[in-house]
């Protein structure tokens, strides 16, 4: 009995539950399937020109009136002909009035010219260019315009140890000049034993013309070769 009555129950339910379903399916998709779609409405073109206000006008200048000109303007500007015959003699050109050259002139009036000084174009001074800036140390040999010239001379004398020992080769001094031309700094630069003292006796000896640069006597830095060399 107790099946009998379960099976009734479920027979008259699943037919309702069913039905709910598919009726709930209908109203969610198919009802919405079938009903008529309304479109959006396309936006109208736009212009091709927008109206833009025009801009508002400047503001109005004033022009103020012009001075009055007390020079009345020459009547006769038509320029002169040019001439159709030779002239019997060439005369020597005359600068118009007004072409000289007006203002301060330093370098050729002097330091004490005024101002507004009128330079005569036939007048020509000399312009003395400034003196060149003396050395602070002693300048090479090489630089200078003149070489040193040598005006007192002393023959290195040849050791006689060097001698027996047939000692041969050349000894090179760098040597430094005062202002007034003599040998104050010497140094071996390329030695030779038995002859270095010789070679520096003689060169400190030796005294040379002063020399000039720039206008001004300066010392000179010079390198100097003595050879040794046996007599036969």
């Amino acid at each position: 009995m107790a099946r009998e009555g379960l099976r009734s129950h479920l027979s008259g339910s699943v037919p309702i539950s069913i039905a709910f379903h598919l009726g709930a399916l209908l109203l969610l998709f198919i009802i919405p399937l079938t009903a008529e779609v309304l479109l959006p409405i396309p936006a109208i073109a736009l212009p091709d020109y927008i109206r833009v206000a025009p801009m508002p006008p400047p503001p109005a200048v004033r022009l103020r009136p012009a001075p009055a000109n007390t020079t009345a303007p020459p009547t006769d500007v038509t320029p002169s002909p040019a001439p159709t015959e030779a002239p019997p003699s060439i005369a020597p050109e005359v600068p118009a009035p007004g072409s000289e050259y007006i203002g301060p002139a330093p370098n050729l009036l002097g330091p004490s010219a005024p101002l507004g000084t009128i330079v005569d174009p036939s007048r020509v001074i000399p312009v003395q260019p400034p003196d060149a800036p003396r050395p602070a140390g002693p300048v090479r040999m090489g630089d200078l315009p003149v070489p040193p010239t040598k005006i007192v001379d002393a023959r290195p004398i040849y050791p006689e140890i060097a001698r027996a020992a047939r000692v041969e080769g050349t000894v090179v001094i760098e040597a430094m000049l005062d202002t007034a031309g003599r040998v104050t700094q010497s140094r071996v630069v390329k030695s030779v034993p038995l002859l270095d003292q010789a070679a520096l006796d003689a060169v400190r000896q030796w005294r040379y013309r002063p020399s000039v640069y720039g206008g001004h006597p300066v010392a000179v830095l010079m390198t100097i070769t003595i050879r040794f060399t046996l007599q036969q």
